[in-house]
């Protein structure tokens, strides 16, 4: 199993990556690819005696930064390191790439370079939200504006990745929303409540009102972009809240200091829970090789973390499994396969003959027109 990492995305590249790389081959005994400044890699090696020489060293001095515009990179910045490292990926010299890079860059690039399921009209991140048992959430970022086909699409990749994944036989699959009844929500939500309840391939169990998330309620959560990433830095601040809460009533005299000690375990196990670093990264489903986003902050530990992730992700049939999914869907139904190539704007397709649907078409129309512009940043 080879991991292509990319060695200069993310706040602190590239000493946490290498370090994080270290220490997911010796945990994971993984052949890794580090794409990067190869001087630069050496040298912090070097200077902090760690050994890299069973790493394969890509070299590039060519870097992302989070400023970046996305749409732009894969053109101005076509040998930075995470368009090197995709594109040995998408050519078969690797089983997954890891990056803790510009999130919108990571998302633009994979969709052309490695390119996405056809069938698929958005690839979409999908993140665990640490309650118990976990929910799949998606899209947690990525997609901002959405039509209710495309969260078919995220409800159908999400069922296929907690059964492949996580062993979970027949998610059930939630609807985010403001309140449990069919009509509430925005227009969007309206539709895709009836598309998502008219599925025989989904096991819909309705809208799920964020308190209802921790409570058992789903499997798999489905919402935009915008709400998706709102709920989840919600859940994580949250979690950094009641810690630090927690510990100040611990450390308050000497009996609470006393019942902290006798907790200790139980306590570093609810910290660990909400720390991102623990799951490392997210995955981009709904493209034809596995992409892992780790979080722009990683330390060396969620790098080996996204490592793990990564192949464990590899060694599942998640991509073949969405795409014979939605081949069963699409054939079943009697339509024609969506998808397009790199560089090719998509179709607009699947959305009802109504005012919204209309209105929907028009808008995601004006949207590719202006993503083949360059003039949105996603």
């Amino acid at each position: 199993m080879r991991i292509i990492l990319d060695a200069m995305g993310g706040d602190h590249a590239p000493g946490e990556i290498i370090r994080g790389a270290v220490l997911a081959a010796d945990e994971y005994d993984a052949d890794i690819t580090l794409v990067g400044n190869k001087n630069n890699i050496e040298e912090f090696a070097r200077e902090n005696r760690l050994d890299i020489s069973r790493f394969a060293l890509v070299h590039t001095d060519i870097e992302v930064s989070m400023e970046d515009n996305p749409l732009s990179v894969r053109r101005e910045k076509k040998d930075s390191s995470m368009c090197v490292g995709l594109r040995l990926l998408a050519d078969g010299d690797g089983d997954a790439f890891v990056s803790a890079g510009n999130t919108g860059a990571l998302f633009t690039a994979s969709s052309l370079i490695v390119r996405k399921i056809r069938g698929i009209h958005r690839a979409a991140i999908a993140s665990i939200i640490p309650v118990s048992p976990p929910v799949l959430l998606l899209d947690a970022g990525a997609n901002v504006t959405v039509t209710a086909t495309y969260l078919e699409h995220f409800a159908i990749m999400g069922g296929v990745y907690m059964r492949c994944v996580m062993g979970t036989q027949n998610p059930r699959v939630g609807l985010l929303n403001n309140g449990a009844e069919a009509c509430k929500g925005t227009p969007l939500q309206t539709e895709a409540y009836v598309l998502l309840s008219k599925s025989e391939y989904i096991n819909f169990v309705g809208n799920i009102e964020a308190h209802r998330v921790g409570q058992n309620s789903c499997d798999v959560l489905v919402a935009d972009g915008f709400t998706g990433n709102v709920l989840l830095k919600s859940i994580e601040g949250m979690g950094k809240l009641l810690s630090t809460s927690l510990k100040s009533c611990f450390e308050a005299n000497a009996v609470t200091i006393f019942a902290g000690l006798l907790m200790k375990n139980r306590l570093r196990e609810f910290k660990r829970r909400f720390d991102p670093s623990t799951y490392g990264g997210a995955p981009f489903l709904g493209l034809n090789r596995p992409v892992i986003k780790a979080h722009g902050s990683s330390n060396a530990r969620a790098i080996k973390n996204a490592v793990g992730q990564a192949i464990s992700y590899s060694k599942t049939r998640v991509t073949k499994e969405i795409a014979d999914e939605l081949k069963r869907i699409t054939h079943s139904d009697g339509e024609e396969e969506a998808g397009c190539t790199a560089g090719e704007s998509e179709e607009v397709e699947g959305l009802p003959d109504t005012e919204f649907g209309r209105q929907q078409k028009e808008k995601e129309r004006s949207q590719n027109e202006r993503v083949a512009s360059g003039n949105i940043r996603i």
